[in-house]
C-alpha cells in the first residue's frame, strides 16, 4: 500500500498505516526544523517515514535500522522518492561499536533480548556528527545517550522514551548538555493534524477513505500510545529556546 503526502511517497504494509499518521499527518517529530545545512540522523529508521520526509530538506540523511523486512522497504521508499542523498545502514545504534546484539521483533518495535535476528551494533561517533537526531531504538535510547561526546555537535533533538529510567535520565541528561526540552502533549498533536491536513487535504482524504484511521480514533478504537502509557513518551530537545 502506498499512501502520500504532497509529492512524497510512503510503502507501506498491511497493518502499518498508523505509522504514515504518526509522522506525517499527527506530526510525532515536527518540532525537528530540518534546513538544507543540516545532516540528519534517523535512528530507528523503521520503513523510512522520517527520512523520506525530511530528506529533501537536509543535506544529508544517515537512517539506521536493523530489522531485515524494515530496513528492505525503507531501501525501497528512498529509491521510490529517487532521493540521492540519503546513506543506509543496516544495524543497530549502541554504546559500542561492533558489539553483535540480538533483536526480537516485536511488529509494532524491536527489543534487544537473549533470542532474536543477530545485528552490529554502531556508535553515533562512528556514523559522523549531526546537528538533527531522531532516535525510536525501542529502550537502549539511555546507554546510547550516555555515550561519547556526540551530542555537543546535535542543535536538534527528539526521542522515544522506553520505560520509566529513560524518562527519568534522559531529560536531566539533555538539561545537563544545554538543551531545553519539552514532551509531546496531546494538543502538539491535534495541531499538527490540523496544520498538515490543511497542507495537503488531498492526500489525507485518499489516505483516510482507505483506513479510517483518524475517525476510529475519535470514535475512541485507536489510543496514541505517547499520550496513553506512562513508560512511552516523545521528548524534543533544542539548544537555545523552543
Amino acid at each position: 500500500m502506498i499512501f502520500t503526502y504532497g509529492k512524497t511517497r510512503l510503502k507501506v504494509p498491511e497493518g502499518y498505516e498508523y505509522v504514515y499518521y504518526a509522522t506525517f499527518i499527527a506530526g510525532e517529530w515536527d518540532f525537528l526544523k530540518v534546513k538544507n545545512t543540516d545532516t540528519v540522523l534517523d535512528a530507528g529508521a523503521f520503513i523510512g517515514d522520517f527520512t523520506v520526509k525530511v530528506a529533501r530538506k537536509a543535506k544529508e540523511v544517515v537512517a539506521v535500522e536493523p530489522l531485515p523486512w524494515a530496513f528492505k522497504l525503507l531501501k525501497e521508499n528512498v529509491e521510490l522518492n529517487n532521493l540521492k542523498n540519503v546513506v543506509l545502514v543496516n544495524k543497530a545504534l549502541y554504546d559500542t561499536d561492533g558489539v553483535r546484539l540480538k533483536i526480537i521483533d516485536e511488529g509494532t518495535g524491536s527489543r534487544i533480548g537473549e533470542n532474536g535476528i543477530e545485528v552490529d551494533g554502531v556508535t553515533v561517533s562512528s556514523l559522523g556528527k549531526f546537528s538533527v537526531v531522531k532516535m525510536d531504538i525501542e529502550g537502549a535510547e539511555g546507554r546510547v545517550m550516555k555515550s561519547g561526546e556526540w551530542l555537543d555537535h546535535v542543535k536538534q533533538i527528539a526521542v522515544e522514551l522506553h520505560g520509566r529510567e529513560n524518562i527519568e535520565i534522559i531529560p536531566k541528561l539533555l538539561r545537563e548538555r544545554g538543551f531545553v526540552i519539552r514532551f509531546m502533549t496531546r494538543g502538539d498533536l491535534v495541531r499538527n493534524t490540523v496544520r498538515n491536513v490543511l497542507l495537503h487535504p488531498f492526500s489525507f482524504i485518499k489516505a483516510e477513505a482507505r483506513t479510517k484511521v483518524v475517525l476510529n480514533y475519535f470514535r475512541r478504537r485507536y489510543s496514541v500510545p505517547a499520550l496513553s502509557r506512562e513508560e512511552y513518551k516523545i521528548i524534543y530537545g533544542r539548544r537555545g529556546c523552543l
